[in-house]
Order: structure tokens, then C-alpha cells, then sequence
């Protein structure tokens, strides 16, 4: 017998992408998708009446909290299947997406199931971006973001799991972390339980990444807040990755402090252009990509570097200080 699915899909403002997003939910090969649940924080942009439109099985659901997590929350409640996929509206998902979801977690012994996420740039910049966040030299060694054969990891893109395997933990934190932190906290508590997250480069799908600079900068400031904000709550990180950028503003601000105090100008320069000479090296090789200028995989690298290494301190402070996180997003992000 074939297991029926609820997919579940957070939305908030999404008229660019909702109606391709739909379309390839649509196209699924798999025969027993339950339902495509649009869980929507409360759209102005008419991406609910888009929605709407497809009929059966697409059916919106209000969201009042607004975020991904408590979509997922809500998702989950609503859903008539044991089994839930989750989406992104900023993503198409191959014909077997659904298929190769299911079928890997029936088989894996894996708890949690999901695919590598696989950017793609529709535009100069874009096409950039999508290189960096794909590299490791980029992204550091989140496997999830360039993996090409099956493992178990910490995380994963977006996900596919049994409903109880979340609910035993809570469901998803939409209270206490910054807005966007929630899958990777979620998979964090779950391997703590002794759970396994498994990546599979067979379940397939393309992301379309920021293609703006200030688009760009607010996402990786903002994964910054990120894991300050999960180390609020667990007074550790999931993994040593968030150190790295964030060694990176510290040295440079002390370096730089220093030379200011030593009235030395050359020591103040020298973090700026060690990074970009080190950075320049790795922009030059992911500009053998097609349609990859260097110049803007060098900006697209120093942004999300930088961005997520100033969005960590800056959690740090909040940290420090007691002020919350956002939990929503705050207008305009």
C-alpha cells in the first residue's frame, strides 16, 4: 500500500514563485499526496487567491503567528497524513521529489529524510551567489548545501518525516529562536534524542537563491542571529561552523583596533586585504561555472562571510544583554 503524504508549504508574500512552486508540487509522479497544505502567515501580495486557484489538493490555511515555524506547526496539526513533506516556495522540485522522499525514508531507517539544496540563479548576480552558497569554500562544511552521495548529516534542506517524530520534541520552536533558525534547531533536538537526519542526493530539487546584494546581506545577517540565538537557547552550537566567520570580524576588529591605537594604517589594511587576497583565489576558481563573473562571486563571497559573522555577534550581544530574538520577521526583511 502506498503511503499517503500531506505536504505542508509556508508562505508570506510569495506571488514571484508560489504558482511555479505549486505547479511542480502538481507534477509529482508519487499517486498519494493527501493534500498540499498552504500555510499562509497572512500574504498582502495576492499569493493566497493564487493558491486557491489550483483546487484540490491545494488547500490555504491561515498562519496568525506569521513564520516557518509555527507554519510547520500548524501544518503538521492540520494534516490528515502521517507523513509530512515539507516545501519552500522558493523552490521546483523534480518529478520524483515526493517519491524519492518517501521512498528513502521507508528505507534508510532514517528519521529524518531530505536532499541537497541546490541553488540556481536567474540573474549576473545570482548566478554568483548560487556558486558561493554551493562551495564549500563558500558556505563552509554544511553538507547539505553540495553532498553528492548518500549520508548522515546534522541537517538538511526543507525535510520528510512521520508527524510523531517531531511532536515527541515539541514541534517546531516558534517562540524563543531568531526567525529562520528553525529547521537546523529542530534537527539539533532530534539528534540529541539519538535521531538520524539522512541526505540524499536523489531527492532533488533547485532553490533560487537572493539575487541582490541587500537581499544577500539581510539573509546571512540574519543566519547569524541564527545560531546566536540557538546558543542562547542551548548554550551550544549544533556544529563548529558559525566560528569561523565570526573568528573572521573578530580578528579583524582587534587587528584593526590595535592599529588604530598603534597608529599604524598598514595593521589596520591588513585583515581587509589578507581576506580579500585569500577570498580573490576562491572566486577565481568558481568563476570556471557558467555565467559566473569573478567580481561578483567575490562580492557574493564577502557577503555572506562578513554578514553572517556580524549577525553572530550581534546575537551575542543580544545574548549578553537579555534583549530577544525576532521571532518574526521585521517589515521590509
Amino acid at each position: 500500500m502506498t503511503t499517503p503524504v500531506s505536504i505542508v508549504l509556508p508562505t508570506l508574500d510569495e506571488r514571484e514563485h508560489i504558482t511555479d512552486c505549486l505547479d511542480s508540487l502538481l507534477a509529482q509522479d508519487y499517486p498519494a499526496i493527501a493534500e498540499i497544505l498552504v500555510v499562509d502567515g497572512g500574504s498582502n501580495d495576492g499569493t493566497r487567491d493564487l493558491a486557491a486557484r489550483h483546487g484540490d489538493p491545494v488547500r490555504v490555511v491561515p498562519n496568525p503567528k506569521v513564520t516557518a515555524a509555527a507554519a510547520m506547526n500548524v501544518g503538521i496539526a492540520a494534516a490528515r497524513s502521517d507523513v509530512i513533506v515539507r516545501a519552500d516556495a522558493h523552490t521546483l522540485y523534480a518529478p520524483d521529489f515526493v517519491s524519492r522522499c518517501v521512498e528513502v525514508l521507508e528505507h534508510s531507517g532514517a528519521d529524518v529524510v531530505g536532499g541537497p539544496m541546490r541553488p540556481v540563479g536567474t540573474t549576473a548576480y545570482g548566478r554568483a551567489v548560487a556558486a558561493v552558497t554551493s562551495s564549500p569554500a563558500g558556505i563552509g562544511p554544511g553538507r547539505f548545501h553540495y553532498a553528492d552521495e548518500a549520508q548522515d548529516v546534522d541537517t538538511v534542506y526543507l525535510g520528510t518525516y512521520r508527524k510523531d517524530v517531531v511532536t515527541e520534541v515539541g514541534g517546531y520552536d516558534e517562540d524563543t529562536l531568531q526567525w529562520a533558525a528553525e529547521d537546523q534547531e529542530l534537527n539539533y533536538r532530534l539528534r540529541r534524542r539519538g535521531r538520524r537526519i539522512r541526505l540524499d542526493p536523489s531527492i532533488r530539487s533547485e532553490y533560487f537563491p537572493r539575487q541582490t546584494v541587500r537581499a544577500l546581506w539581510r539573509q546571512y545577517y540574519n543566519y547569524g542571529l541564527c545560531k546566536a540565538s540557538t546558543l542562547n537557547k542551548h548554550r551550544r552550537l549544533p556544529s563548529w561552523r558559525p566560528l569561523a566567520p565570526a573568528a573572521m570580524v573578530a580578528g579583524a576588529a582587534g587587528l584593526g583596533v590595535a592599529g588604530a591605537a598603534a597608529r599604524r594604517p598598514l595593521l589596520v589594511a591588513a585583515p581587509v586585504l589578507a581576506y580579500v587576497a585569500g577570498a580573490g583565489v576562491v572566486a577565481l576558481r568558481l568563476a570556471d561555472r557558467p555565467g559566473v563573473a569573478p567580481h561578483r562571486a567575490l562580492g557574493a563571497l564577502s557577503v555572506c562571510h562578513w554578514a553572517y559573522g556580524l549577525g553572530f555577534w550581534a546575537g551575542v550581544g543580544r545574548m549578553l544583554t537579555g534583549r530577544p530574538f525576532d521571532t518574526r520577521p521585521r517589515k521590509g526583511r
